[in-house]
């Protein structure tokens, strides 16, 4: 569990079967439950999704930041974990300390939204965070309370932006 400019969010490297399988079990996600891949920065993100040049300088302009992007997927993103959906979300967290965590990794982290199937909204409380996860494979980069709104989320796959879930991100963005 690591804190990013919205809420705490669960985090684990793509590769690591029994750390995804630990998540599942913690949050009681289904087999096909929607990852965000948390990236350092753009240019790593650009392995992952494709960005034609407007969706670019729209995410060089509000990233890092509260926004989850939708894009294409490239080949690199594992099958294992995405099947074949053709679009994936990407977000770039501003805190640093979410921030320096992904720049020491060798690459994105599939995150989700700390929330407990029994509880209405994202956790914002460590010291409750880490009474729950206690026993569990997981551990906690405290970084003090953590927000309670989500990221906004916008599908950059169509036309033109379209806004799937409102956030603490500004939208729409002023020009």
């Amino acid at each position: 569990m690591v804190a990013t400019d919205t809420t705490y969010a669960m985090v684990a490297a793509p590769e690591s079967h029994a750390a995804l399988e630990a998540i599942r079990r913690l949050r009681r996600l289904e087999r096909g439950h929607l990852w965000s891949l948390m990236c350092a920065d753009l240019s790593q993100a650009s392995r992952y999704v494709r960005m034609d040049n407007p969706a670019h300088r729209l995410l060089r302009r509000l990233l890092p930041g509260p926004y989850t992007f939708i894009l294409p997927a490239t080949s690199m993103v594992p099958r294992r974990l995405f099947g074949k959906r053709r679009a994936i979300g990407v977000r770039i967290p501003r805190l640093p300390l979410c921030a320096g965590l992904l720049e020491r990794m060798d690459g994105p982290l599939l995150a989700t939204t700390m929330q407990f199937p029994d509880e209405e909204g994202p956790a914002c409380d460590p010291d409750r965070i880490d009474e729950r996860i206690c026993g569990h494979d997981a551990i906690l980069l405290d970084a003090g309370w953590g927000g309670s709104e989500t990221t906004t989320v916008v599908d950059l796959c169509g036309d033109a932006p379209e806004l799937i879930r409102a956030g603490c991100g500004e939208w729409p963005i002023a020009r």
